[in-house]
């Protein structure tokens, strides 16, 4: 019998693997991970609904896809503090 959540599964480990490449860019990283999330909790119930077990594939995609949202999360908290710490004022430096 197919799985039929495989491929959403397969395509939450591919969202994954780019939300955790992603995660240091401004948030684009966490909306690749949420996709990811979203996608694997569907394919492990469509895996459920069919008597099936879960799949390593989806589990993995999740995985990474929670790993892409803190990550990327973090990075774009940071982003935004030193923004508004008014970053570094490079006029007062002399170059001569």
């Amino acid at each position: 019998m197919e799985d039929p959540g495989k491929t959403k599964g397969v395509v939450a480990l591919i969202l994954g693997i780019i939300g955790v490449i992603t995660a240091w860019t401004f948030g684009i990283g966490t909306l690749f991970g949420i996709v990811a999330i979203i996608l694997a909790i569907m394919s492990f119930n469509a895996s459920q609904a069919a008597g099936l077990k879960k799949s390593g594939v989806a589990i993995f995609g999740l995985i990474l896809g929670i790993l892409a949202v803190v990550s990327g999360s973090g990075c774009l908290i940071c982003t935004l503090c030193s923004c508004a710490a008014g970053g570094t004022d490079y006029s007062s430096y002399a170059y001569y």
